[in-house]
């Protein structure tokens, strides 16, 4: 080991860092985050805080469960752990890559405090750079030397940096008045700071579950007993944290905070999250100031609007460029410092259930697979129609034969779901998952319905799609990161309609001329949108777009107390309250210059279809027997068109034309039987 040190140290003389007066090296730089017009976004939220405090200012429950979940063995090896780095280098090796995690206290504070802009990576010449600065560091320093540089310089989250701040950040108190409770919950949290966040609902549920390790991990090496151990889980640090929680957020100010956050969680997926703190980076978003003011008000209006008769106290807006997928605005919730509505949770990346929403995704399927605007659905007899799965409309009613263009566009329940079983629910599912549908989707009927959670930035990403004539879209957040010299780091230029093609053109346009007919209020100019209700009142959305901006509104009633969760509404309608967020968020975004109509492609004509199946009509047919609607340009050589004459089953559409969605994903067989569905979800 000595001799393959010393060669390393002479290979690596004169690159790396000195280690004398470690304290002074490495001083942090602000890293800033800017607007695409180069406004501040970011001044001092993410900018470290620490207070340095030596080692016998830190409570011993502390420095035991650090110890026990970091390096167990910490003060009885040397810089690295032969048996941890003998497994690494196995893997290390097999694969032709540093990948495997083998770290030593000592090694983590050279990776974290020494090493910068690299620590991030994971490539074989940094490992070899690391164990050098480990061997050196234990040369020149103690094991309580190093403990103690490790412990206030270790990132634990919400800018704070070091046991101190933690301390104070998440508990209000000092490092050495932590008790075993607190202790253990704390230690854990430097393995993924953001993901283990315990100022949100799921971060404090994953921090829990990291703290059971800690503490186990305590009872293994004899710090703590059993009885202890349980004794310190059963604790609920949940007031304390709220409490903590609430001073914080009072001193949070940001023009997206949400924004800035989910920028934050993105760029800690390519970076070391010490480096973005400390590395003075300078990070360019897509967000528009106007467009992100714009929605903040529609918004903040729009609950104020509805918090007396509809008990409504939050809402949420997205609005993206629907050809580059560019995030413009992001108002993640009502109020980002009001702790009583779980204000820093981000309702435009958590999942909730979208409502009728849903439905044109089962509507874009049909239209690649046959079904046309004036395709006959059968609208009634829902309640025994699907065994085990009654099925009512949102007013009660049943319409009998309707077209799919009625269907959708009046939002009825019965034939969305006679349309979802006769397409195929996997075909649905397919075209829900091209089009960037990221979440789980229940196997069941209810899910055309909107049973199954969605998160909004996957929702409106999808629907840009229909937006842009059928392209996939990503969501896209940072335009550049540059470093504190001002090397380009990244650079993410805006591509239009460079996704893949997800969707026929022709579906697209018919889906998107049913959706301008959905929206019930003239706005002045083209729009196609659609709202979502839950049964239950407690998710209400309305989503739409024009021709060059998408927009996704929700309202809610959530609540922190006894614990977080969200209470229905009072009768509240997504076209009727996210709705009205979403219209003067639409109105002030076009003050003067009006956004163009959709461009109808060459394939898309209007023809005289039968009434009875949706399909071209023979020349011959008689008016009472025909109607005109949109269709793709029938194949040449596809048979003459039949009769009009004799209905067909108005639940099950005419066989697909021959060759319909060829070349593009989504036509796959249809799956049966189906299986018990969840309760409905309406309009």
């Amino acid at each position: 080991m000595l001799i393959g040190s010393g060669t390393l140290l002479y290979t690596y003389a004169g690159e790396l860092p000195s280690l004398d007066h470690l304290s002074a090296q490495n001083l942090p730089q602000t890293t800033r985050i800017y607007a695409r017009d180069g406004t501040t976004l970011l001044e001092e939220r993410y900018q470290q805080r620490r207070t340095v405090v030596p080692l016998t200012e830190v409570a011993w429950d502390l420095r035991h469960a650090t110890i026990s979940i970091e390096d167990k063995d910490f003060y009885n090896h040397g810089a690295v752990n032969p048996v941890r780095m003998l497994a690494a280098g196995v893997y290390d090796l097999m694969h032709q890559r540093a990948a495997q995690g083998g770290s030593t206290i000592t090694q983590q504070l050279v990776k974290n405090y020494l090493l910068g802009p690299n620590a991030s990576s994971r490539s074989l010449d940094r490992k070899a750079r690391e164990l050098v600065l480990s061997v050196e560091l234990e040369r020149q320093y103690t094991k309580d030397q190093i403990l103690e540089m490790y412990l206030n310089t270790i990132f634990y989250g919400n800018q704070s940096f070091g046991v101190e701040a933690a301390s104070q950040t998440y508990f209000g108190t000092s490092a050495r008045r932590l008790d075993l409770a607190e202790a253990s919950f704390l230690a854990g949290l430097p393995q993924r700071p953001s993901y283990l966040n315990p100022f949100l609902t799921e971060g404090f549920v994953h921090a829990r579950a990291r703290q059971r390790d800690v503490l186990d991990a305590m009872v293994r090496d004899s710090y703590v007993s059993a009885a202890a151990a349980d004794k310190a889980y059963a604790v609920d640090l949940r007031p304390i944290l709220l409490a903590a929680q609430k001073s914080a957020a009072g001193h949070r100010t940001s023009l997206a905070p949400h924004f800035v956050d989910y920028v934050w969680s993105e760029l800690e997926q390519r970076y070391d999250p010490g480096y973005l703190l400390r590395g003075g980076l300078k990070i360019v978003t897509t967000l528009d100031p106007r467009t992100q003011a714009l929605a903040q008000q529609a918004v903040h209006d729009g609950v104020a609007r509805f918090t007396k008769s509809n008990r409504v106290n939050n809402g949420a807006m997205l609005v993206m460029n629907p050809h580059t997928g560019e995030v413009l605005a992001m108002v993640g919730s009502a109020d980002y410092s009001n702790a009583d509505i779980g204000g820093q949770v981000n309702y435009t990346v958590s999942p909730r259930q979208p409502g009728s929403s849903f439905k044109p995704y089962t509507y874009i399927t049909a239209l690649m697979n046959g079904w046309t605007p004036a395709s006959p659905l059968d609208d009634s007899n829902g309640a025994h129609a699907f065994p085990g799965y009654p099925v009512h409309d949102w007013d009660l009613k049943e319409l009998g034969t309707i077209t799919l263009r009625q269907s959708l566009q009046q939002s009825r329940n019965i034939s969305s779901v006679h349309l979802f079983k006769d397409v195929g629910m996997q075909k649905v599912f397919t075209t829900a998952r091209n089009l960037g549908i990221s979440t789980p989707l229940d196997p069941s009927l209810p899910t055309t319905l909107g049973a199954s959670e969605l998160r909004m930035i996957d929702h409106l990403s999808a629907y840009s799609a229909f937006a842009n004539g059928g392209h996939r879209v990503r969501p896209m957040d940072v335009l550049e990161v540059r470093d504190a010299a001002g090397t380009l780091l990244e650079s993410n230029p805006p591509q239009v309609d460079a996704g893949d093609r997800v969707l026929p053109a022709s579906a697209a346009y018919q889906l998107t001329d049913i959706l301008k007919g959905a929206v019930h209020q003239s706005l002045g100019f083209p729009v196609a949108a659609k709202s979502g209700t839950t049964t239950d009142f407690k998710d209400a959305w309305y989503i739409g777009y024009t021709t060059d901006v998408a927009v996704a509104s929700w309202m809610g009633r959530t609540v922190t107390q006894p614990t977080p969760h969200n209470e229905s509404m009072n009768g509240l309608w997504g076209e009727i309250g996210p709705a009205s967020s979403w219209r003067q968020f639409m109105k002030a975004y076009y003050p003067s210059k009006k956004p163009a109509d959709w461009t109808r492609p060459a394939e898309v004509v209007s023809l005289t279809l039968c009434k009875l199946t949706g399909q071209p009509a023979p020349p011959d047919v008689s008016p009472d027997l025909a109607i005109q609607d949109l269709v793709t340009i029938p194949d040449p050589a596809a048979p003459p068109a039949a009769p009009c004459g004799s209905p067909a089953p108005v639940s099950v559409l005419p066989a697909p034309t021959a060759g319909a969605g060829s070349g593009l994903p989504g036509v796959l067989p249809s799956t049966s039987p189906f299986p018990i569905p969840s309760p409905p979800i309406v309009h």
